[in-house]
């Protein structure tokens, strides 16, 4: 046998008995077999980490739920009547102020209609209906004319509320439909009124439906003011609820992650009415299951979990707002 082949069967033998001594495992087992088994790499008993996420979950609750349109109005008196005088001239008196109580027919102000080289009668100014006077535009000693307002009447023991409805809107618009009220002067509280007036036509400019609401209860309201009307267009009393937060959209699909012991459990729903951050679920789960509100953006069906909060009331964004890990590099530990 020459040299040289000699050192090529030597090379070959220590090559093998190397390659043997790397696959050290008991017969019928493979470095495979150890990972299946809970086994590390190295034939070690460390267990391989599955990888856990923390979530928040909200409880499906049963509750009232409207759905409704967010606009805005003016207040103004149910009766408003401008006064004008029989003459013109020099305004002589005025006998009111913005607040003065009138009858219909009481002289409120006096015209001198003379003229230089003319002396004429003095002009009453009479009250055209009984009221509040809610604006004065005139004073003594001022020159008026005939189609010149000097004062406004108006009846505030009843105010109404004149406001816009798209036209997009207009199939959910109907007389005596409810209504809530915001003020600023009240920003925590909200006042019932009623639709009790739609104009028959749409402005073509603005594209908008005119309608009025009537306040029905007590309120500060006062008439000139700007407020708040949230137009309530359907009610559901027994809706079956979720945060909005917890729905997820995607590749056609509409779905939330229902917490199925420490797994997370992809569901199809059916939605219906949408409103203050709540949504009507009409078909894939039911009142008392826990849906994922925080940390389901990484999630998959089956994943591992761990709810770090339940939520058993739910008020549209009530839900806590810090920050949530979603599980960390390293993956949490069950």
């Amino acid at each position: 046998m020459t040299k040289t082949t000699k050192l090529t069967f030597t090379g070959l033998v220590v090559l093998s008995l190397a390659i043997s001594s790397c696959g050290n495992f008991p017969p019928g087992r493979s470095g495979s077999d150890e990972a299946a088994a809970g086994k590390g790499p190295a034939g070690t008993d460390a267990p391989v980490v599955e990888k856990s996420y923390n979530v928040r979950a909200a409880m499906v609750s049963e509750q009232e739920l409207s759905s409704y349109i967010d606009l805005s109005g003016d207040v103004e008196a149910s009766v408003s009547v401008d006064v004008f005088p029989d003459a013109a001239g020099k305004l002589l008196t005025l006998n009111v102020k913005p607040g003065s109580t009138v009858r219909k027919d009481q002289i409120v102000g006096t015209v001198d209609p003379s003229r230089p080289g003319m002396n004429y009668a003095e002009s009453p100014v009479k009250a055209p209906i009984s009221g509040t006077v809610t604006a004065v535009n005139a004073d003594p000693g001022s020159t008026v004319a005939q189609q010149m307002p000097l004062i406004t009447i108006g009846k505030i023991d009843r105010l109404i509320i004149t406001t816009q409805v798209p036209e997009r809107f207009l199939y959910m618009v109907e007389n005596g439909q409810e209504a809530m009220i915001s003020t600023t002067a009240a920003p925590a509280e909200e006042f019932s009124a009623r639709i009790t007036g739609i104009s028959p036509i749409v402005n073509p400019v603005s594209r908008t439906l005119e309608i009025e609401l009537t306040i029905t209860g007590r309120s500060p309201v006062k008439a000139g003011m700007f407020v708040g009307v949230r137009l309530i267009t359907s009610t559901e009393e027994n809706a079956l609820v979720i945060p909005e937060k917890a729905l997820i959209r995607r590749n056609n699909e509409t779905y939330v992650y229902r917490v199925t012991g420490d797994v997370s459990e992809k569901v199809l729903v059916k939605l219906g009415l949408e409103s203050a951050g709540l949504i009507e679920i009409i078909e894939g789960l039911s009142e008392g299951d826990q849906v994922i509100t925080e940390g389901a953006s990484l999630l998959s069906d089956g994943a591992k979990i761990k709810v770090l909060q339940d939520l058993s009331i739910l008020k549209g964004s009530d839900a806590p707002a810090d920050a949530l890990a979603s599980g960390d590099s390293a993956g949490n530990r069950s």
